[in-house]
């Protein structure tokens, strides 16, 4: 080997030395980036993931505040409604559904104005709109499901501006929220239910009236009718004379009959309950008028509801109720008619419905039925429907009618099942 050859070989030998050592140096430095970015990069997950933990956590919290929230407002027993300045309805609670009777798919996220005109609330929502003033609270009467309901109507507008957002959720694209917000509630029963607690106070002072004066009436009437009798007696031999003392005798016997009734009426019920089979009760009761002389046969009085079907109840005194009931359903159908009796059952009530279809009763006199003395009969007292509706109240029930002239007459009975 010449020496030239021998310095090539030494000469390329040190410079794959020093490639070596370069590549070596090189890759050296290319582990240290790499184990730097692995570890900035497991910096990154690491933030990523716990960011991601806090978000799924805030979701979780909006979530259960969201469902929160629902929860509360579809449990309120107050209607709530949020129209926005778009004319959307975009909060539609389950009361609010159920006093004004619309789905909540053909109501919520709809315009307003595709189920309630401008006026549907008692007041003008344009103007509302326009002005950003809403009417002092009010009632108005809405019509759902062939029912009449008193409704209660508070409404405020509502301006939320990005203000009032939390400074780290201040964002552009935050609308503010503004809008209508009414709230309203059924207090339909609360107004029966104030006249059912005025007419009982004025039945009862009525009442304890009729009690005193019945008994300073039968006082004096019982002299009246003993000195007729024996006036009776004594002109014997005068028979014009005797005819007006004995018209004396049935005078005072009609009247002490009515004061009796009035004495009656006053006086408590003390109901005595026992489990009473209400349709065989109610078919004895057809049996007894169909036997009576008076009995039309142009009537066909029917009666439906489970055999099965027993209530607590005083069976006397509900005998003579429904009595009454009845006996005026057939007064009302002269020409005859159709008298129908209908028992059910409804969570804890026992319903009992009558119907008939006679000449119906006036709307001016529906409210006054029940009062006493209150009759359109000739010869009526005026004490049967308000004894009706005694018996009933003494049983915890309910008693209510509806009627159309020329149509017929519908009371509907509710009473607790104990």
């Amino acid at each position: 080997m010449s020496s030239s050859q021998s310095s090539d070989i030494s000469k390329n030998s040190i410079e794959m030395n020093h490639a070596f050592k370069e590549f070596s140096l090189e890759t050296e430095r290319l582990e240290m980036v790499y184990e730097n970015l692995s570890r900035k990069f497991g910096s990154i997950q690491q933030t990523i993931q716990e960011a991601n933990t806090r978000v799924g956590g805030k979701l979780a919290e909006l979530n259960f505040i969201s469902r929160y929230l629902e929860a509360i407002l579809n449990h309120m027993s107050q209607g709530i409604l949020f129209i926005d300045l778009n004319g959307i309805v975009t909060t539609y609670n389950a009361a609010a559904q159920c006093i004004l009777g619309i789905e909540e798919n053909e109501f919520l996220f709809h315009p307003i104005e595709e189920k309630c005109d401008d006026q549907f609330f008692g007041f003008s929502l344009r103007e509302a709109f326009a002005s950003k003033k809403t009417p002092p609270s009010h009632s108005i009467l809405l019509k759902n499901q062939g029912e009449i309901k008193e409704v209660e109507v508070e409404s405020t507008f509502i301006s939320m501006s990005n203000e009032h957002y939390p400074l780290d959720h201040k964002q552009s694209f935050l609308q503010p929220i503004q809008g209508l917000l009414l709230l309203f509630r059924d207090v339909t029963k609360l107004r029966q239910l104030q006249q059912l607690a005025y007419r009982a106070d004025r039945l009862k002072e009525l009442g304890e009236l009729a009690a005193h004066l019945a008994h300073e009436i039968r006082n004096p009437l019982g002299g009246i009718k003993g000195f007729a009798t024996i006036l009776e007696k004594e002109l014997k031999d005068r028979p014009d004379l005797k005819q007006m003392a004995s018209s004396i005798v049935q005078g005072t016997d009609t009247l002490n009959q009515f004061v009796s009734h009035i004495l009656e009426y006053a006086r408590p019920y003390q109901v005595k309950l026992e489990k009473t089979p209400l349709k065989g009760l109610i078919e004895d009761l057809k049996t007894l008028l169909q036997a009576d002389s008076l009995w039309n046969p142009n009537i066909h009085f029917m009666i439906s509801g489970s055999d099965a079907i027993n209530l607590a109840i005083d069976a006397q005194l509900m005998k003579a109720a429904l009595l009454n009931l009845f006996v005026n359903a057939i007064q009302a159908m002269p020409m005859g008619g159709v008298l129908t009796v209908e028992i059910k059952k409804e969570c804890s009530w026992i319903i009992i419905m009558v119907d008939d279809t006679g000449i119906g009763i006036a709307p001016e006199n529906l409210a006054k039925i029940f009062s006493p003395f209150f009759t359109t009969k000739e010869k009526g007292t005026g004490l049967g429907l308000a004894e009706v509706q005694k018996v009933i109240q003494a049983h915890q029930g309910e008693i209510s009618v509806t009627s159309q002239l020329g149509i017929g007459t519908h009371f509907i009975i509710k009473i607790p099942e104990v």
